[in-house]
């Protein structure tokens, strides 16, 4: 009895209110690769793969509570359209947070959230996804982080000039003692919140953006292997070792009249604790410093407005102490080209070429990359 006259009264809170509808969003992107592998040290092969470029789906919405006050949701999750995320998970977790935000205040959000310096490079890397997040600053450069249990703050949008000025801040707790890998992010080393944070500030005007971030003691990815495709290679170091790191991130991007776009990214990152991930702390004591950059460009045709010409150029390297095995720097270069044509503004198809380099004394593996593929977003 006591269970119907419970289940009655939700029903009629239920009737009672109004909520407003989620909003359902996503982007299926799929290409077909070709990664001839040039091994020095295994036995040459041509590998033709199916990447699903980062496709992903999500529900968001916000809650109006009051005239400032309104509570905001998300859930986000990438999805594979080949044979998923080693073969096994086609759903991974991507944002996912709950929040509040004043109009005048800002908004605070709680959950599963990339940093603001990851979020900085979404700006100018013109090939953002490619070959599953390998082709783009992700695989080469430290930064792009997703963090379990954080904190975010981010202000609302002040007008300056002719444009607005913003700024973010996260806080993440590890709730463990060592940094760790989880479904699609990380977690922190540390039980404290704060031991590890993020921020950025970014300005924004119809001719330019500018970015400023700054990383401390946030696990991030050195000697990044790019889109290599090999099971081995001459080069010594271990590739894509998580390390607790420090990194100063800047970017600019400039929007010219004639439909083309210039940008830039410079970094550089120092280890913070050798210790935050025991199993990589032998490499993270050899490691001096590393700075990354990249240079590209996108032109959208004035006379055939479907077409966009895109090229970009990125670098990595690894400096190491003199007790490293090898102290010869690890060099990692990416190069892209591409073209895009546009169906309209959900769907384009697109192609590229381009090769990766990598280097560290005589040592050298290179591989490249021609690939096509289509994006829909919803």
């Amino acid at each position: 009895m006591k269970t119907k006259i419970a289940a009655a009264i939700a029903l009629s809170l239920l009737a009672g209110s109004t909520f407003a509808a989620p909003t359902f969003y996503g982007e299926v992107d799929a290409t077909v690769d070709y990664l001839p592998e040039n091994n020095a040290i295994t036995s040459d092969r041509d590998v033709v793969e199916l990447s699903s470029n980062n496709s992903f789906i999500g529900l968001k919405g916000e809650e109006k509570l009051n005239d400032r006050l309104s509570a905001l949701y998300q859930a986000e999750f990438t999805f594979y359209v080949d044979d998923g995320e080693n073969g096994t998970d086609v759903f991974v977790p991507r944002n996912l947070l709950v929040g509040l935000k004043d109009e005048k205040l800002g908004a605070l959000k709680a959950g599963k959230i990339d940093t603001p310096v990851k979020q900085l490079s979404a700006t100018v890397d013109t090939f953002n996804n490619y070959i599953e997040n390998s082709a783009d600053v992700n695989g080469i450069l430290a930064g792009e982080n997703r963090i379990d249990n954080v904190v975010v703050y981010e202000t609302p949008a002040f007008k300056i000039g002719t444009g607005k000025l913003e700024a973010k801040a996260l806080l993440a707790t590890g709730e463990d003692d060592t940094i760790k890998a989880t479904k699609g992010g990380s977690k922190v080393a540390g039980r404290g919140l704060g031991d590890s944070w993020s921020t950025s500030v970014t300005y924004t005007d119809n001719l330019f953006v500018v970015g400023l971030g700054y990383d401390k003691a946030i696990p991030s990815r050195f000697n990044g292997k790019g889109f290599l495709n090999a099971t081995s290679t001459e080069n010594t170091v271990a590739l894509n070792q998580t390390i607790e790191a420090d990194t100063i991130r800047a970017i600019g991007r400039l929007n010219l009249d004639n439909g083309l776009s210039l940008r830039a990214l410079y970094q550089t990152s120092d280890v913070a604790r050798p210790s935050a991930n025991p199993a990589t702390a032998a490499l993270a004591n050899t490691i001096d410093d590393a700075q990354g950059w990249l240079l590209g460009a996108e032109y959208n045709l004035p006379t055939a407005k479907a077409w966009t010409v895109k090229a970009q150029y990125s670098q990595n390297t690894t400096a190491f102490k003199s007790n490293a095995v090898d102290t010869n720097d690890f060099e990692a270069k990416q190069i892209l080209a591409g073209l895009d044509y546009a169906f309209n503004k959900q769907v384009k198809a697109y192609g590229y070429a381009g090769q990766l380099t990598l280097e560290q004394g005589s040592k050298e593996d290179k591989q490249p990359v021609v690939g096509t593929g289509l994006e829909y977003k919803f």
